[in-house]
C-alpha cells in the first residue's frame, strides 16, 4: 500500500471514529439514551489508540473530550455538567484514553498469548483512564463544589463519597463494555483488513 493511499486510509477511520463519538455524545443529551450512549462514547478513541498508535489515539482523545465541552455548554443533562465546560476536566484526561490502551495492549502482546485477552485488558485500561484522571480533576479542580452539589442531591457529603459513588455506578460498567467493544471491534477490524 502506498504512503497516500494509507494516509488516506487513516483520515478516513478517524473522521468515522469522530463521526460516532459526536453521535454518542449528542444521543447522551436525551434523557432516554444518556445512560447507554455514554458507555460507548470513549470506545472509538480506545479502538483508534490500539489500530494506529497512540498519536492518532490521542489527537481522537482530544476531540472526543472537546464534544463533551461543547454537549456540556449546548445541553447540559446534569447539575455537574458545568464542570466538564473546563478543558482541564473535559478534554485533558480523554487524551489519556488515546495513549494509555496502546501500551498496554503493546506491553500485553509480550506477555499473554491470547489477542482477544489483550484487547479486553487494553480496552478496560481505556475507560478506567477516563475514570480515574476525570476523578482526579474533579477533585483538583471542583473538590469543594462537588461537595456542595453531592450534598444537596443526598449522594454523599465528602469527595470520596462522590468518588466511590462514581466507580460504583457507572465506572464498572464502561470497563466492562469498554473491554468487550474493543475486542469485538478491533478483531473484525483486523479480519476485514486481512
Amino acid at each position: 500500500m502506498n504512503n497516500t493511499s494509507f494516509k488516506t486510509r487513516k483520515l478516513t477511520f478517524l473522521g468515522v471514529m469522530l463521526s460516532l463519538t459526536i453521535v454518542f455524545v449528542a444521543l447522551t443529551a436525551i434523557p432516554t439514551t444518556s445512560a447507554s450512549m455514554a458507555l460507548l462514547i470513549f470506545l472509538p478513541t480506545i479502538i483508534t489508540s490500539i489500530i494506529y498508535g497512540p498519536k492518532l489515539g490521542a489527537l481522537m482523545g482530544a476531540l472526543s473530550g472537546t464534544a463533551t465541552l461543547f454537549r456540556a455548554l449546548l445541553a447540559p443533562a446534569s447539575p455537574l455538567d458545568y464542570l466538564f465546560l473546563n478543558p482541564l476536566v473535559a478534554i485533558l484526561p480523554r487524551i489519556f484514553i488515546g495513549i494509555v490502551p496502546y501500551y498496554v495492549y503493546i506491553f500485553l502482546r509480550k506477555i499473554i498469548k491470547s489477542k482477544s485477552i489483550n484487547l479486553i485488558i487494553a480496552g478496560i485500561s481505556g475507560a478506567l483512564t477516563n475514570t480515574g484522571l476525570v476523578i482526579l480533576m474533579l477533585y483538583i479542580v471542583y473538590s469543594d463544589e462537588i461537595v456542595n452539589i453531592s450534598t444537596d442531591f443526598g449522594i454523599g457529603t465528602t469527595f470520596t463519597a462522590f468518588a466511590i459513588f462514581l466507580i460504583t455506578t457507572s465506572a464498572i460498567i464502561e470497563s466492562t463494555v469498554a473491554g468487550i467493544g474493543t475486542s469485538a471491534v478491533v478483531n473484525i477490524y483486523d479480519k476485514v483488513n486481512k
